[in-house]
């Protein structure tokens, strides 16, 4: 991104982002083919920290030796790195054509599970740490979740309709479905149906998805703690067939027959889809 917007996010002038990359070597680390300067996801990051020093009585030179440390010999980085890089500065942009492209691209080349774990849950996390107005943050946030829900969706699979489903849900109170989606979609690949019903699930319609013929296994994922994240496990008739997933049951007195889990592969080894 150009310097004006650089110097919004990190809160600090125009002049003074370009003293401190004359001074002090820290600042854009991209250059146009015109040969104008931007600033990458990570300079933001970085220049966040510098401020955030400063403004605590730092001088700048010690706050720019505290971040960047010794110098070190650059190493270009990884392609996931690279990628999952490029695909949180495409959402903190809002663009969703090239956030798109760049899921769209894994998910053809790789695969549901590999996209997920090595691009887009990295690209989260590195929102997560962004020097962001908290709309920004969310706006980017949000254009990340319905690009992965809109690509894997535009995807068809190939589940055989004679095979039993495994129904996926969350928890009655939780709203993040998208590690669910995901999920649906490695199932997909490997031709086991699944059906999603999604965020807020109520312990009614779990019980009635439990009761029918073609239910193989469920899924209850739950991401962020709950009042009472048990009340849908009491209500199915047969705990050997729940798998708990998500990071809310980990620490829970649940019955032993429920698999408990809250990696993406260990859940499909787990339903027979490793």
């Amino acid at each position: 991104m150009p310097i004006g917007t650089a110097a919004d996010y990190v809160g600090v002038s125009v002049e003074t982002l370009r003293a401190w990359q004359r001074r002090y070597g820290v600042g854009a680390s991209a250059v146009t083919p015109g040969g104008h300067r931007r600033y990458t996801f990570d300079d933001l990051v970085r220049l966040r920290m510098v401020q955030d020093q400063v403004t605590a009585g730092e001088s700048t030179a010690t706050a720019v030796r505290a971040v960047l440390g010794p110098r070190q010999p650059q190493v270009a980085p990884s392609p996931d790195e690279s990628a999952s890089r490029k695909l949180a500065g495409a959402c903190v942009e809002l663009d969703g054509h090239a956030a798109r492209r760049l899921v769209g691209a894994a998910l053809a080349g790789e695969g549901a599970v590999r996209m997920w774990e090595a691009l887009v849950r990295p690209a989260f996390a590195r929102l997560e740490r962004a020097p962001l107005p908290a709309a920004r943050m969310v706006g980017a946030e949000h254009l990340l979740s319905h690009v992965v829900v809109g690509v894997l969706g535009a995807r068809a699979g190939r589940e055989p309709p004679e095979r039993g489903a495994v129904v996926l849900a969350c928890a009655p109170a939780e709203q993040h479905d998208l590690p669910l989606t995901v999920l649906a979609a490695a199932l997909a690949e490997r031709a086991m149906r699944a059906t999603l019903l999604g965020a807020r699930t109520p312990a009614a319609t779990l019980l009635a998805a439990a009761g029918l013929p073609a239910t193989s296994r469920i899924v209850l994922y739950a991401q962020m703690r709950l009042d009472d994240p048990e009340e849908a496990l009491r209500s199915l008739p047969d705990p050997a067939a729940v798998v708990a997933a998500g990071p809310a049951w980990a620490a829970l007195p649940l019955d032993p027959v429920v698999r408990v889990t809250n990696d993406l592969v260990d859940c499909l080894t787990v339903l027979g889809a490793g």
